[in-house]
């Protein structure tokens, strides 16, 4: 029984970090499209930023790295407890958004011009901040969301129309994820370069109710 959990724990330690990866390729993907409009200025503010998100991933990595190397050990002495077990999958089933999940956290108000590649960017920039779950307006963000443009005023999340104006809402640390999308230089103040007529509103949340992801 326990080599079974604790197999199940190291896959899920391994997704983890792959869709960390995932995440940062596809976010480096989505700001190449600005890059040509962009001065000199706000292209070192860019530079600037992505260096200290990179250094922050590769913490990130090297830690995960260091987790499955134990959850590994473990399991291959015989240690590995069932508890321990059990806390990985419950983190596996909030990060796959298979379960409701409710906590602290923050809220993006987006009111005004949005496309479905800044959306993207800005879910990936709460992933990338340690937001355990995320939703846009009713709609749960799971490891397989897509977006895509919608009629006018709306965009697609996972095949749904959202009208907008888009309320992101992400769960975790309320203080570390409000510094990392008001902080100069940060995602924020990228997009209001970018959508001047937009506005961007962040707050900080008590408690959030955010729900399983629809459909299987």
């Amino acid at each position: 029984m326990r080599s079974r959990v604790g197999i199940v724990a190291m896959t899920a330690m391994a997704l983890f970090l792959g869709v960390l990866v995932v995440s940062q390729f596809r976010s480096r993907e989505a700001y190449s499209r600005t890059l040509q409009q962009e001065t000199p200025e706000q292209l070192t503010r860019l530079i600037a930023d992505l260096n200290d998100r990179n250094r922050q991933l590769r913490t990130e990595i090297f830690d995960l790295r260091l987790a499955l190397e134990a959850a590994q050990s473990a399991i291959a002495s015989g240690r590995g407890s069932l508890e321990t077990s059990e806390k990985q999958l419950a983190r596996l089933s909030v990060f796959s958004a298979r379960s409701r999940v409710t906590g602290p956290g923050i809220a993006v108000r987006v009111e005004g011009q949005f496309d479905e590649r800044a959306l993207s960017d800005l879910v990936n920039e709460l992933r990338n901040a340690g937001a355990e779950a995320i939703a846009v307006n009713d709609a749960r963000v799971g490891p397989r969301t897509w977006f895509g443009p919608g009629s006018s005023g709306t965009l697609v999340v996972d095949g749904k129309e959202t009208r907008g104006p888009w309320i992101v809402r992400a769960i975790g640390d309320a203080d570390v994820l409000y510094v990392a999308m008001t902080r100069t230089g940060g995602i924020i103040g990228q997009f209001e370069l970018i959508y001047t007529r937009t506005r961007f509103t962040v707050g900080r949340e008590p408690s959030m109710d955010l729900p399983a992801v629809s459909g299987t």
